[in-house]
Formats: structure tokens, C-alpha cells, sequence
């Protein structure tokens, strides 16, 4: 279980992140270990299946990720929960690693509908801050009006394509910028 020490500065900003996002939760190591099969990125519909498969229970919450030391963001995810208590990450991404830190957060619950990642600067930058405002702005546009109850590969009308584009294009400038600056 990962519990930030008070005092250890290189874990205040993690606990002082964890306590904005869920107030009063305490973010946990927990292992990753994804279902063959099952589409990336898709947590929200291969949790209750596992849950009526295999039995015990859905936990919702937030994977917490930081990025090379430049922001830290808190992504909304659920985890199984499985008959025995312990909490694993079943959903697959695109990369693979060990465990992930993630915060329960009983206050909140799915509803079908996207939800935006949490996301704050750990450097003064002013390419990642304004990183982080495409980031949220990219997510503005993707889920406008009925794009928000929509999973999976979306349909965008022209104009959305162009804007989104444009978005994009900045986005990996940036990421070129601060990968040559921070590396």
C-alpha cells in the first residue's frame, strides 16, 4: 500500500494531489494485471462484467499518473474488487507495467457519460501549462453535447475534425518541446 509520509518531499505533492481530487481516501498500490482480450482503455464495461463473472465488486475511483516529473493527473477509473478484498486493474492500455497508484473515491459514481482527468503543473512552464489547457480543451471538444455518452471511435463533423486537428498539432509541438527541454 502506498501511504505519502508527511515531510518526505518527494511524496507531499502526490498525498497534497490525492487529497484535492478525493478528500479523506488514501491513494493504493494495486497490481495491474490486464484480461486478454478486452478493449484498451475500457474499464467501465469490463469491470461489472468481470464482477458478474467472477463475483466480488466493482471500485471506483482514480488511477493517479504523473509524466516525467512536469504534471501529475488523476485519471477517473474503476478496479475489480475481487471476493477475496484484494483490488486489482483489469483494463488493458496501450502500455504495460506493474502495479498503478489508484485512489478509491466513494463519493463518485459512473454514469455513463466521460469524465475529464484532474490535472496539475509540478514545474512553473508555460508550455505545460499550456499543455494542460489543450489537454482539457481536446476533451471539451470530444464530448460536446451527445459526444460524452459515446465510447469507443467517434464520428466528428468537419468543423470538430478541423478544431481538433488544430488541438493536436499544438499538443505534439509542445510534447516536442518539453521531451527536448526535460529530458
Amino acid at each position: 500500500m502506498f501511504i505519502p509520509q508527511p515531510g518526505n518531499p518527494a511524496l507531499d505533492y502526490v498525498a497534497d494531489f490525492c487529497r484535492h481530487v478525493a478528500q479523506d481516501q488514501i491513494p493504493i498500490v494495486i497490481p495491474y494485471k490486464p484480461l486478454p482480450g478486452k478493449p484498451q482503455n475500457e474499464c467501465f464495461s469490463i469491470i461489472p462484467e468481470q464482477v458478474i463473472a467472477e463475483g466480488g465488486k466493482q471500485l471506483i475511483g482514480w488511477a493517479i499518473w504523473e509524466t516525467a516529473g512536469l504534471y501529475i493527473e488523476a485519471e477517473f477509473h474503476t478496479v475489480w474488487q475481487d471476493p477475496q478484498g484484494n483490488l486489482i486493474d483489469l483494463t488493458p492500455r496501450p502500455y504495460h507495467f506493474e502495479t498503478i497508484l489508484f485512489l478509491p473515491d466513494p463519493s463518485r459514481e459512473y454514469r455513463g457519460r466521460q469524465v475529464n482527468n484532474i490535472r496539475r503543473p509540478l514545474v512553473d512552464d508555460l508550455d505545460v501549462t499550456r499543455f494542460l489547457h489543450l489537454a482539457t480543451r481536446r476533451f471539451e471538444i470530444l464530448n460536446k453535447g451527445d459526444l460524452a455518452d459515446q465510447h469507443g471511435e467517434l464520428s466528428l463533423p468537419p468543423r470538430v475534425v478541423r478544431d481538433y486537428r488544430k488541438i493536436e498539432k499544438e499538443v505534439m509541438q509542445l510534447q516536442h518541446r518539453l521531451i527536448r527541454r526535460y529530458e
